[in-house]
């Protein structure tokens, strides 16, 4: 079998090959019994030579490398095993090894409910491999994340809802700092943005859909934390050119390992994709974006590492939209930069102490009609967390955090909404606002008995514009019956901030935090190669933000409520097959719109289905096929018109908020991988066909000048054919 880590080199940019003579390091890997393990991952520590074993257990590679080498071995349910070598040049090595079985850390079950994730001492239930590999997730973490359940795609973009809750109750962390707008193309009318985060830089993905612990504030529903690796593994250059982008990358580590850095650029241009398959929109001017960014990392001794992460982006389109009064052009110009200091340290021969700061600003101008504005967001946060294992079968864990956020708003907005055209009524806007949130939390997990685990933790924010604080109790239960079966629960109480805009529309700055509070109960079997998870959910709303029409003020009167049920079934052969099903029920219902009672809120999507499945065909070629239907989203339609003379535009009469819904959504996409060696270098071509079936769903309603005419518009995401190659430089 071809070298797994080969498939990671295309991404990752691992390797570089020199003139030196090689040297054949082969064998064979057993377990105790004597039995082969098959799958066990066999390499030269630190650096991509290695070799994956085959059904009999053997494995062979070459390498280039002289001296002192360890061989590191890797297998699922063994413990990690290190043989010290010393190669000599033309000088073939044989290895016979043996695999214990690893020990069995019920400490390693204790995870609140609702999460996926990957990492080494985790239950894996996503990989990055994966991503890559998920047809129509285009190597976006955001769009194979909606491949599970309880989550969906907002308008066929990178963000996501979960359970029927709004986008914005979503929060990622990137090593302790919170990432705002990681996207291109994000807020564009029927447009796909995407994310900016190299999954192929994360050593471990956390996805909690709800339950999630008390280290997390200022969110309502969930959290994506994702941990980079501190220290680079190998070095060299990968490149990779596709049908509309571009891209290089690099990863070096100097030979003593304290001293390590990436990079990484990339373009994006559709103009070529457009011209093979068509649009279903029309461009002026044609999307394109940039991006560059990479890490420095510091080994400063034994424990204790500095990193810098920073990444920046841009990006521009111009997309032609029809509404009933004007049709024409919406232009979107955005810049964005993050960038995050981490320290981390042991502070004793068990405490671990991690200090980050960051900064994150998002810049958009948006044209369209009479709008011309320009909205800037800024971010700065400090963030200090402590853990520590107090005795056997207890851990502590507390931290603290200051974030202060500015937005700046400057430029013209409509009147009227439905008045849009240029040289309609318009307000001149320039306003800034600024406000902080002080954070802190306790956090412990204590082992009750033998098969009851438990983590329970009191979270508490202070906001500075508002100066109202919050004290949210949580607590996840874990019982387990058996190795692989497990009965977990949790609840707790979780704030968010409205956003800063909010409060000067208030009359008196007065707002409380929107509120959360979760039930959830699921069941887990989880043998490696099978996962089966079904889970109950329940989560209520209070304080949403809310317009009062009577006095045109935002007030807290809002409440809501989401309900439903989770399922998840994922099979894995290693080797040949990957495969999940993921089913979500979800009935979630508002009140938070005018004077409007009980409705459907924006994304009650009552059922949603993804089946995704890769397959590894032989040694060269990997394939995979992935199909989702869901519920329409509901919408608000027009149901008649009145003519206003004075503005010369005809006024709509709305039905009840989200009284309708969309056809249902359904997608079928395909995609086909090809690895093998040219001129010494790795390659990979690969090729996607999304929509495969040409489905027409809806991006949204539009209507003729007068409303009398419903007039549907078509996602811009049609059938469409896309290829590439990347290539080990």
């Amino acid at each position: 079998m071809k070298n797994f880590l080969l498939i990671v080199v295309m991404f990752t940019c691992l390797g570089g090959l020199n003139a030196q003579q090689v040297t054949k390091i082969s064998g064979k890997v057993s377990n105790s019994s004597g039995e082969p393990v098959y799958g066990a991952n066999v390499m030269i520590e630190g650096t991509i030579d290695g070799a994956t074993t085959e059904k009999d257990g053997s494995f062979e590679f070459e390498t280039k490398k002289t001296g002192d080498i360890i061989i590191l071995i890797l297998a699922q349910d063994f413990a990690e095993k290190r043989i010290p070598v010393s190669l000599q040049p033309g000088v073939d090595v044989v290895q016979t090894i043996t695999l214990s079985k690893s020990e069995y850390k019920t400490e390693e079950i204790v995870v609140t409910a609702s999460s996926f994730t990957s990492g080494i001492t985790s239950n894996t239930t996503l990989t990055p491999l994966e991503i890559v590999r998920i047809p129509g997730a285009d190597a976006d973490i955001y769009r194979a994340i909606t491949t599970f359940p309880g989550t969906n795609q907002v308008d066929e973009g990178s963000r996501i809802a979960v359970r029927g809750g709004d986008p914005e109750e979503v929060l990622t962390y990137l090593d302790g700092a919170s990432i705002y707008n990681p996207f291109l193309f994000d807020g564009v009318t029927n447009t796909s943005s995407y994310s900016t985060i190299n999954v192929w830089g994360l050593s471990g993905i956390n996805f909690t859909s709800g339950g999630f612990g008390a280290k997390y504030g200022n969110v309502l529903s969930a959290v994506l934390d994702l941990q980079s690796f501190d220290m680079p593994r190998s070095t060299g250059i990968f490149a990779i050119i596709g049908l509309a982008n571009a891209g290089i990358s690099g990863v070096t580590v100097s030979n003593d390992g304290k001293f390590g850095a990436t990079f990484e650029a990339g373009y994006f241009n559709v103009e070529p994709f457009v011209a093979i398959n068509g649009s279903v929109g029309e461009y002026s001017p044609m999307p394109t974006a940039k991006s560059f960014g990479g890490t420095i990392s510091l080994k400063l001794n034994q424990t204790d590492i500095l990193k810098l992460y920073t990444n920046y982006k841009d990006d521009k389109i111009g997309i032609f939209s029809q509404s009933p009064d004007y049709s024409g052009f919406f232009n979107s110009k955005s810049r964005s930069l993050f960038s995050n200091l981490k320290y981390k340290m042991a502070v004793s021969s068990v405490g671990l102490l991690q200090l980050s700061a960051s900064v994150s600003s998002n810049e958009q101008d948006v044209n369209y009609g009479v709008i011309d504005n320009t909205n800037k967001l800024i971010y700065y946060k400090l963030r200090g967390d402590y853990s520590s294992p107090v005795s056997d079968g207890f851990d502590v864990a507390a931290g603290m955090e200051y974030e202060f956020n500015e937005s700046k708003i400057n430029g013209v907005v409509p009147v009227y909404s439905y008045n849009i055209k240029p040289g309609a009524p318009s307000l001149n806007l320039d306003a800034s606002n600024n406000t902080g949130r002080l954070g802190s939390y306790l956090e412990a997990k204590y082992r009750i008995t033998d098969n009851l685990f438990s983590i329970g933790g009191l979270r508490s924010d202070y906001h500075t514009y508002s100066k109202k604080i919050n004290f949210d109790p949580r607590l996840s239960l874990v019982y387990v019956f058996d190795k692989f079966n497990s009965l977990k629960a949790a609840t707790g109480i979780y704030h968010q901030y409205p956003q800063i805009q909010y409060y000067s529309r208030t009359g008196n700055d007065n707002l409380d935090a929107e509120r959360s509070i979760h039930y959830i109960l699921g069941y887990e079997h989880n043998n490696d190669n099978f996962i089966f998870r079904l889970e109950g959910f329940y989560k209520g709303y209070a304080n949403l933000v809310r317009l009062s029409e009577q006095s045109g003020y935002i007030t807290n009167s809002g409440e809501g409520f989401s309900r439903g049920m989770d399922l998840f079934l994922k099979y894995r052969k290693p080797g040949l097959f990957t495969g999940w099903i993921s089913y979500s029920f979800v009935d979630s219902k508002r009140k938070d719109s005018g004077n409007s009672g009980w409705r459907s809120a924006n994304y009650d999507i009552t059922h949603n289905l993804s089946i995704v499945g890769t397959f590894t065909i032989d040694d060269y070629w990997t394939a995979g096929l992935s199909y989702k239907i869901s519920t329409g989203k509901p919408f608000t339609p027009v149901v008649s018109s009145a003519f206003d003379s004075t503005l010369n535009v005809y006024v709509p009469e709305f039905a009840p908020v989200n009284s309708d819904r969309f056809p249902v959504y359904h997608r079928v996409d395909l995609n086909l991988q090809r690895y093998f060696i040219l001129f010494k270098k790795f390659v990979v071509v690969f090729a996607s066909l999304n929509n495969a079936l040409n489905t027409d769903n809806l991006y949204s309603y539009t209507y003729n000048f007068d409303y009398s005419e419903r007039l549907p518009v078509r996602s811009t995401n049609n059938r469409s054919f896309y290829f590439g190659f990347g290539i080990q430089l």
